[in-house]
């Protein structure tokens, strides 16, 4: 490869032989000094170092306010999760293995066995492109847009139907529920 090993010798190059190093003149005296810097370089020098020194003073204010956001992502990580009760955080590589199992044939299979036709996958797909734009902001407004996401669903879930709509609620527990004669009950079509 050309970058790691010189090409090998060919049958002409082996046959002459290396030229001999140049001597290589003698160090100058050390009571001769060097010419002193010219003021272009004083200049430049100098600008360089104000250069950095804003870019240090700009990136430690910058490492300054991450670790603040840092400190005050933990007390909304744990103060917003203790009032509603919902995820602040979401992993992608979950919802990619959710909306990757919903395409796949045996999600498919599995549906259509349960509920006699395809299932719409496009929630799923929604929240695998929701997790890689909240991927990208910062810790705060990550959280933010998550737990928001999360009361939206929260709040869809419990206004459309569900089975909860189907069975009512008592109010006094049933008693007695297997007394008596199953004859009675279905009229003698058992027998």
């Amino acid at each position: 490869m050309f970058w790691s090993k010189p090409n090998p010798p060919t049958d002409a190059a082996a046959a002459t032989p290396a030229p001999a190093p140049a001597p290589t003149p003698a160090p100058a005296p050390a009571a001769e000094s060097k010419p002193a810097p010219s003021s272009s370089n004083a200049d430049r020098e100098s600008s360089a170092d104000k250069d950095l020194a804003a870019l240090m003073a700009e990136l430690d204010a910058e490492h300054k306010a991450n670790a603040l956001a840092a400190r005050h992502a933990e007390r909304v990580h744990i103060t917003e999760e203790d009032k509603t009760g919902l995820e602040t955080d979401m992993n992608c590589l979950t919802a990619f293995d959710e909306m990757f199992y919903c395409y796949s044939f045996g999600g498919q299979f599995l549906n259509i066995y349960r509920y006699g036709e395809f299932r719409d996958c496009s929630e799923k797909s929604a929240d695998w492109r929701f997790c890689l734009k909240a991927k990208v902001r910062g810790e705060v407004a990550k959280r933010a847009m998550i737990l928001q996401r999360n009361k939206e669903k929260a709040a869809k879930y419990k206004t459309e139907k569900s089975s909860e709509d189907i069975w009512k609620v008592r109010k006094t527990p049933l008693t007695d529920a297997f007394a008596g004669d199953i004859e009675e009950v279905t009229d003698g079509k058992l027998s």
